[in-house]
């Protein structure tokens, strides 16, 4: 979902909220004769930042993101800008672990013999469904809003951030404290993505968000390692 907000921050030059910089991307890179270039990287953001929440495709959304996410940081590393190779770095080594996760479905491109030994995980079994979908529709157009008015631009990706979020809060196998994490996040999109006309209040609200998503999702883990949890009910 970063990817997308980040994209769609480009394509309407740093007017919609984002935390992966740099918003004026096609200014910088049009001294050198690399404005078209900017928007299809912008552009491709967007795409796979669409692909990832869909869940559907999240594995196709993961693999595209590795050579853009590498091109991104060589760029930025060449530009000597300040503070963005560390991001970019954060965001490629988050890329790799996502598809180590998805291994259980890579592994088939390595070796189809093992097609058979690959299993679905909870989400997969609800990939498709309206709200999925839903998503998807108003993630596209807002691509194309974006070059037109911000407002609009705004509306469209809030609404795909919503429909996405609920595609996974609805699935009833997962956990209360799974489906209040996905929520969380959401929320933070939203604030992010209204951070220009929220501020500071935007700011403040994602700095605790985050640190409440954090400590949500160490306290998922150590009950999912707790032994005690795991034993059959009597």
């Amino acid at each position: 979902m970063y990817f997308l907000s980040a994209g769609l921050c480009k394509l309407t030059n740093g007017h919609f909220g984002q935390i992966i910089g740099p918003p004026l991307l096609e200014a910088m890179l049009a001294k050198y004769g690399l404005a078209l270039f900017a928007r299809v990287v912008a552009t491709l953001q967007v795409v796979c930042g669409i692909l990832l929440l869909s869940q559907r495709f999240s594995t196709i959304g993961a693999v595209m993101l590795v050579p853009m996410n590498l091109s991104i940081l060589a760029v930025t590393i060449s530009q000597n800008w300040n503070g963005t190779p560390y991001v970019n770095g954060f965001f490629t080594l988050l890329n790799i672990l996502l598809l180590i996760y998805d291994w259980h479905k890579l592994k088939v491109l390595v070796n189809p013999k093992l097609a058979s030994s690959a299993k679905a995980t909870v989400i997969d079994g609800h990939t498709y469904n309206i709200y999925n979908i839903a998503g998807i529709l108003f993630a596209s157009v807002a691509i194309v809003a974006s070059r037109l008015d911000i407002i609009f631009t705004n509306a469209f990706a809030i609404a795909g951030f919503v429909c996405f979020g609920y595609a996974i809060i609805q699935v009833k196998a997962i956990s209360k404290m799974q489906a209040i994490i996905v929520a969380l996040v959401m929320l933070n999109m939203i604030a992010i993505t209204l951070a220009g006309r929220l501020v500071p209040f935007a700011q403040k609200l994602v700095l605790y968000n985050t640190l409440l998503i954090l400590v949500l999702t160490g306290l998922s883990f150590v009950k999912k390692l707790n032994p005690a949890d795991r034993l059959p009910a009597v």
